[in-house]
Protein backbone atom coordinates (compact mmCIF):
# COMPACT_ATOMS: atom_id res chain seq x y z
CA UNK A 1 0.00 0.00 0.00
CA UNK A 2 1.36 3.47 -0.86
CA UNK A 3 2.46 5.89 1.86
CA UNK A 4 -1.06 7.13 2.54
CA UNK A 5 -0.35 9.14 5.66
CA UNK A 6 2.75 10.80 4.19
CA UNK A 7 1.03 11.77 0.93
CA UNK A 8 -1.90 13.30 2.79
CA UNK A 9 0.48 15.12 5.14
CA UNK A 10 2.43 16.40 2.15
CA UNK A 11 -0.74 17.66 0.49
CA UNK A 12 -1.89 19.33 3.70
CA UNK A 13 1.44 21.10 4.15
CA UNK A 14 1.48 22.20 0.51
CA UNK A 15 -2.03 23.62 0.87
CA UNK A 16 -0.97 25.66 3.90
CA UNK A 17 2.16 26.83 2.09
CA UNK A 18 0.11 28.01 -0.88
CA UNK A 19 -2.14 30.09 1.39
CA UNK A 20 0.73 31.70 3.28
CA UNK A 21 2.85 32.37 0.24
CA UNK A 22 -0.13 33.94 -1.51
CA UNK A 23 -0.68 36.24 1.46
CA UNK A 24 3.02 37.12 1.54
CA UNK A 25 2.78 38.01 -2.15
CA UNK A 26 -0.17 40.30 -1.34
CA UNK A 27 1.70 41.95 1.52
CA UNK A 28 4.96 42.57 -0.38
CA UNK A 29 3.72 45.49 -2.55
CA UNK A 30 1.84 47.01 0.38
CA UNK A 31 4.89 47.32 2.63
CA UNK A 32 6.45 50.73 2.15
CA UNK A 33 3.80 51.78 -0.35
CA UNK A 34 3.13 55.40 0.58
CA UNK A 35 1.65 56.37 -2.79
CA UNK A 36 -1.60 57.53 -1.16
CA UNK A 37 0.35 59.79 1.20
CA UNK A 38 2.44 61.19 -1.65
CA UNK A 39 -0.67 61.84 -3.74
CA UNK A 40 -2.38 63.67 -0.88
CA UNK A 41 0.82 65.60 -0.13
CA UNK A 42 0.94 66.79 -3.73
CA UNK A 43 -2.71 67.81 -3.55
CA UNK A 44 -2.05 69.72 -0.34
CA UNK A 45 0.89 71.52 -1.97
CA UNK A 46 -1.33 72.48 -4.91
CA UNK A 47 -4.02 73.77 -2.56
CA UNK A 48 -1.43 75.77 -0.63
CA UNK A 49 -0.39 77.32 -3.95
CA UNK A 50 -4.04 78.31 -4.51
CA UNK A 51 -4.13 79.90 -1.05
CA UNK A 52 -0.90 81.80 -1.68
CA UNK A 53 -2.17 83.01 -5.06
CA UNK A 54 -5.48 84.23 -3.64
CA UNK A 55 -3.72 85.88 -0.71
CA UNK A 56 -1.33 87.67 -3.07
CA UNK A 57 -4.24 88.98 -5.14
CA UNK A 58 -6.05 90.09 -1.98
CA UNK A 59 -3.01 92.08 -0.96
CA UNK A 60 -2.82 93.64 -4.43
CA UNK A 61 -6.46 94.70 -4.25
CA UNK A 62 -5.93 96.04 -0.72
CA UNK A 63 -3.06 98.15 -2.01
CA UNK A 64 -5.03 99.44 -5.00
CA UNK A 65 -8.07 100.24 -2.86
CA UNK A 66 -5.88 102.03 -0.33
CA UNK A 67 -4.50 104.11 -3.20
CA UNK A 68 -7.98 105.06 -4.36
CA UNK A 69 -9.01 105.90 -0.79
CA UNK A 70 -6.00 108.16 -0.44
CA UNK A 71 -6.85 109.93 -3.69
CA UNK A 72 -10.53 110.29 -2.70
CA UNK A 73 -9.60 111.72 0.70
CA UNK A 74 -7.22 114.19 -0.89
CA UNK A 75 -9.80 115.24 -3.50
CA UNK A 76 -12.60 115.62 -0.94
CA UNK A 77 -10.33 117.60 1.37
CA UNK A 78 -9.62 120.01 -1.45
CA UNK A 79 -13.28 120.03 -2.48
CA UNK A 80 -14.50 121.05 0.96
CA UNK A 81 -11.53 123.17 1.99
CA UNK A 82 -12.96 126.36 0.52
CA UNK A 83 -9.83 126.93 -1.49
CA UNK A 84 -11.61 126.13 -4.75
CA UNK A 85 -14.40 128.61 -5.42
CA UNK A 86 -14.80 128.42 -9.18
CA UNK A 87 -18.10 126.54 -9.88
CA UNK A 88 -16.72 124.86 -12.96
CA UNK A 89 -13.62 123.71 -11.10
CA UNK A 90 -15.73 122.52 -8.17
CA UNK A 91 -17.95 120.54 -10.56
CA UNK A 92 -14.95 118.89 -12.16
CA UNK A 93 -13.48 118.10 -8.76
CA UNK A 94 -16.74 116.51 -7.62
CA UNK A 95 -16.81 114.45 -10.82
CA UNK A 96 -13.28 113.25 -10.10
CA UNK A 97 -14.30 112.22 -6.58
CA UNK A 98 -17.32 110.31 -7.91
CA UNK A 99 -15.20 108.58 -10.55
CA UNK A 100 -12.57 107.59 -7.99
CA UNK A 101 -15.26 106.18 -5.70
CA UNK A 102 -16.78 104.17 -8.56
CA UNK A 103 -13.36 102.77 -9.45
CA UNK A 104 -12.72 101.96 -5.81
CA UNK A 105 -16.12 100.24 -5.64
CA UNK A 106 -15.24 98.01 -8.60
CA UNK A 107 -11.98 97.07 -6.90
CA UNK A 108 -13.81 96.35 -3.64
CA UNK A 109 -16.24 94.04 -5.49
CA UNK A 110 -13.31 92.19 -6.98
CA UNK A 111 -11.70 92.04 -3.54
CA UNK A 112 -14.81 90.40 -2.10
CA UNK A 113 -14.66 87.72 -4.81
CA UNK A 114 -11.00 87.06 -4.04
CA UNK A 115 -11.75 86.87 -0.31
CA UNK A 116 -14.42 84.24 -0.96
CA UNK A 117 -11.95 82.37 -3.15
CA UNK A 118 -9.34 82.63 -0.40
CA UNK A 119 -11.72 81.25 2.22
CA UNK A 120 -12.60 78.35 -0.06
CA UNK A 121 -8.96 77.62 -0.81
CA UNK A 122 -8.06 77.72 2.88
CA UNK A 123 -10.94 75.38 3.69
CA UNK A 124 -9.80 72.86 1.07
CA UNK A 125 -6.19 73.12 2.25
CA UNK A 126 -7.07 72.70 5.91
CA UNK A 127 -9.29 69.69 5.14
CA UNK A 128 -6.50 68.07 3.14
CA UNK A 129 -3.99 68.78 5.91
CA UNK A 130 -6.28 67.08 8.44
CA UNK A 131 -6.86 64.16 6.08
CA UNK A 132 -3.11 63.80 5.51
CA UNK A 133 -2.40 63.75 9.23
CA UNK A 134 -5.04 61.04 9.74
CA UNK A 135 -3.75 59.07 6.76
CA UNK A 136 -0.19 59.10 8.09
CA UNK A 137 -1.36 57.72 11.42
CA UNK A 138 -3.43 54.94 9.84
CA UNK A 139 -0.67 54.16 7.33
CA UNK A 140 1.91 53.79 10.10
CA UNK A 141 -0.42 51.46 12.02
CA UNK A 142 -1.11 49.43 8.89
CA UNK A 143 2.60 49.15 8.11
CA UNK A 144 3.30 47.94 11.63
CA UNK A 145 0.52 45.36 11.35
CA UNK A 146 1.67 44.17 7.91
CA UNK A 147 5.27 43.88 9.10
CA UNK A 148 4.20 41.76 12.07
CA UNK A 149 2.02 39.61 9.82
CA UNK A 150 4.87 39.17 7.34
CA UNK A 151 7.23 38.04 10.08
CA UNK A 152 4.64 35.59 11.42
CA UNK A 153 3.93 34.17 7.97
CA UNK A 154 7.62 33.82 7.16
CA UNK A 155 8.13 31.88 10.40
CA UNK A 156 5.16 29.66 9.55
CA UNK A 157 6.49 29.08 6.03
CA UNK A 158 9.86 28.06 7.46
CA UNK A 159 8.15 25.59 9.80
CA UNK A 160 5.94 24.25 7.00
CA UNK A 161 8.94 23.80 4.72
CA UNK A 162 10.62 21.77 7.46
CA UNK A 163 7.48 19.66 7.89
CA UNK A 164 7.32 19.19 4.13
CA UNK A 165 10.91 18.02 3.99
CA UNK A 166 10.15 15.52 6.77
CA UNK A 167 7.09 14.24 4.89
CA UNK A 168 9.08 13.90 1.68
CA UNK A 169 11.83 12.03 3.54
CA UNK A 170 9.26 9.53 4.87
CA UNK A 171 7.73 8.97 1.42
CA UNK A 172 9.25 6.65 -1.21
CA UNK A 173 10.86 8.74 -4.00
CA UNK A 174 8.69 7.25 -6.80
CA UNK A 175 5.55 8.29 -4.93
CA UNK A 176 6.95 11.79 -4.33
CA UNK A 177 7.78 12.06 -8.04
CA UNK A 178 4.24 10.99 -8.98
CA UNK A 179 2.79 13.39 -6.45
CA UNK A 180 4.77 16.31 -7.92
CA UNK A 181 3.75 15.28 -11.45
CA UNK A 182 0.03 15.23 -10.60
CA UNK A 183 0.37 18.43 -8.60
CA UNK A 184 1.35 20.33 -11.75
CA UNK A 185 -2.25 19.86 -12.94
CA UNK A 186 -4.15 19.71 -9.67
CA UNK A 187 -3.83 21.86 -6.57
CA UNK A 188 -4.84 18.81 -4.54
CA UNK A 189 -3.17 15.82 -6.20
CA UNK A 190 -4.32 13.28 -3.60
CA UNK A 191 -7.93 12.16 -3.22
CA UNK A 192 -9.46 9.53 -1.00
CA UNK A 193 -11.80 6.92 -2.32
CA UNK A 194 -15.20 6.81 -0.69
CA UNK A 195 -17.84 4.25 -1.60
CA UNK A 196 -15.78 3.26 -4.64
CA UNK A 197 -15.71 6.85 -5.94
CA UNK A 198 -13.11 9.60 -6.03
CA UNK A 199 -14.17 12.03 -3.32
CA UNK A 200 -12.79 14.98 -5.33
CA UNK A 201 -14.20 14.53 -8.84
CA UNK A 202 -17.12 12.43 -7.48
CA UNK A 203 -16.83 9.88 -10.28
CA UNK A 204 -17.07 6.19 -9.46
CA UNK A 205 -14.15 3.91 -10.20
CA UNK A 206 -14.31 0.36 -11.58
CA UNK A 207 -14.38 -2.40 -9.00
CA UNK A 208 -10.97 -3.66 -10.09
CA UNK A 209 -9.47 -0.18 -9.65
CA UNK A 210 -11.11 0.14 -6.25
CA UNK A 211 -9.57 -3.16 -5.19
CA UNK A 212 -6.15 -2.02 -6.40
CA UNK A 213 -6.47 1.16 -4.37
CA UNK A 214 -7.06 -0.97 -1.25
CA UNK A 215 -4.38 -3.58 -1.85
CA UNK A 216 -1.71 -2.32 -4.26
CA UNK A 217 1.70 -1.32 -2.94
CA UNK A 218 1.98 1.22 -5.79
CA UNK A 219 -0.09 4.40 -6.16
CA UNK A 220 -3.30 4.09 -8.16
CA UNK A 221 -4.72 7.08 -10.00
CA UNK A 222 -8.35 8.03 -10.55
CA UNK A 223 -9.31 7.00 -14.10
CA UNK A 224 -11.35 10.20 -14.45
CA UNK A 225 -9.29 13.09 -12.93
CA UNK A 226 -5.89 11.46 -12.62
CA UNK A 227 -5.44 12.16 -8.91
CA UNK A 228 -3.70 9.67 -6.66
CA UNK A 229 -6.40 7.60 -4.96
CA UNK A 230 -5.97 6.53 -1.37
CA UNK A 231 -8.21 4.13 0.51
CA UNK A 232 -10.52 5.39 3.20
Amino acid sequence: MPATRELLALQSVDGELVVRRARLAEIAPLLGDDSAIRTLTQRLASEQTDVDSALSRQQEFDSVIAGFTERVDAAEKRLYSGVVVNPRELQDLQADVNMLKRQRGHEEDSLLEVMVELDTARGARDASAKELESLKVSWAAEQESLTAEKQRLEAEVTDLERRRADAVARTPPPEVALYEQVRRNHTHPVAQMHNNACNTCRVGVPMRTAQEVRTSSAPVRCPNCGRILLPE
